[in-house]
């Protein structure tokens, strides 16, 4: 394991920063970047705000292009950058860093929101008075473990990052054999201090409530607690190592529906759970049994009437995954996703790999939960 040098460069900064004889055009160029992309978020100009983002790496650049994107569906009233510091420079090779607040307010709601953190700035170019582009958070706790994988956090989260380095290795090779894929490159995982600033990392128009996010292309994102066990950080992990993982099923597997992506997230998360599959097996097939349930449309659409039911979502999904690979087993499991990996609708999956209709799955699956719910209310 390897400690990155971060926490230490973030107090050199201060002392070195004043003495090194750089003149304030860098401070002026980030200046310049601030404003550009503020106007840029207030007009939804998604080009003229990328052309200010730090691209080399592919991760954040991915997240940056889903932010400015998610603006289209939830536009801003206001939005604002306010430096609360000078910005940093002198340490070569990592440009400068300013503590920055961003505040914003969605047309939704009209609620005004704000965030700060340590903003990172690098030169286009090697030439410091050239434009200069933002990086992103200058996280103070940078890990890897020699193989790729890199753990993020801040410095309240220093043993969590540690704790998950070494774990998060397991839980890949456990679930890459489960779904019989292998991740086409390392997984970033970054611990965020406050559910806020989570949200934020997102878009600034998501607003509901998360402890973990994963998108194809992007950083496992997760809620950095003090106090949080072993346990629920390991099913934590899995959940989204597992979205990580499936997103390998084909290019067109984020189109698949909600439910069904949520569903094997956390069928591969019941490993590193203490709690009774049955007993959540039960409780769900009471639910069916009094007409509790949604139905798979209601379910499918992440951003759309899906986001209303999200409970059902987590929980009929993981059931009718679960109900697939019990009775059809995993190698069919595996390739029903596949199919819609590659484009295929839930329906022709269904009958090209079950060969059965999907209709007559969700009468299968409604028919075991209301058999599982009788069998419960006879027991003794």
């Amino acid at each position: 394991m390897k400690l990155g040098i971060w926490a230490t460069i973030l107090i050199c900064w201060a002392a070195t920063g004043a003495a090194t004889g750089i003149t304030n055009v860098p401070a002026q160029r980030v200046s310049e970047t601030l404003e550009t992309m503020q106007a840029a978020v207030l007009s939804g100009d998604s080009g003229a705000y990328m052309a200010q983002i730090d691209t080399d790496d592919p991760k954040f650049a991915t997240e940056q292009r889903a932010w400015i994107t998610d603006l289209s569906r939830h536009p801003v009233s206001e939005f604002r950058i306010e430096p609360l510091q000078e910005l940093i420079t002198g340490i070569t090779g990592l440009a400068g860093m300013m503590h920055i607040r961003f505040h914003w307010t969605l047309q939704k709601d009209q609620i005004e929101r704000s965030i700060e953190f340590n903003a990172l700035f690098s030169p286009m170019s090697d030439e410091f008075d050239g434009p200069w582009l933002f990086s992103g958070r200058g996280w103070e706790i940078k890990l890897d473990d020699g193989s790729g994988l890199r753990v993020l956090a801040d410095r309240k989260h220093k043993e969590l990052a540690a704790n998950v380095l070494e774990i998060a290795p397991g839980i890949q090779r456990s679930i890459e054999k489960n779904l019989k894929l292998t991740l086409s490159e390392p997984l970033a995982i970054k611990i965020y201090p406050t559910v806020q600033e989570l949200q934020y990392s997102i878009a600034p128009g998501y607003i509901n409530m998360l402890s973990g996010w994963n998108e194809p292309g992007e950083s496992i994102k997760i809620l950095g607690r003090s106090s949080i066990s072993a346990e629920r950080i390991s099913s934590l992990l899995a959940h989204e190592i597992g979205h990580a993982v499936s997103f390998e099923y084909g290019p067109e597997i984020i189109n698949a529906p909600w439910w069904s992506l949520e569903g094997i997230s956390e069928l591969v998360a019941d490993e590193y759970r203490s709690t009774s599959t049955k007993n959540r097996e039960i409780s769900i097939a009471k639910q069916v049994a009094r007409g509790d349930r949604r139905s798979w449309e209601q379910l499918s659409d992440f951003k759309g009437e899906a986001l209303d039911h999200s409970m059902y979502v987590y929980a009929q999904g993981w059931s009718m995954v679960r109900h697939i690979t019990q009775r059809y087993g995993k190698r069919a499991r595996n390739d029903w996703f596949k199919a819609m990996g590659h484009g295929a609708s839930v329906q022709e999956a269904t009958l090209k790999v079950l060969k059965i209709s999907f209709d007559d799955l969700d009468r299968q699956w409604e028919s075991e939960m209301l058999m599982i719910a009788e069998q419960t209310q006879q027991a003794p």
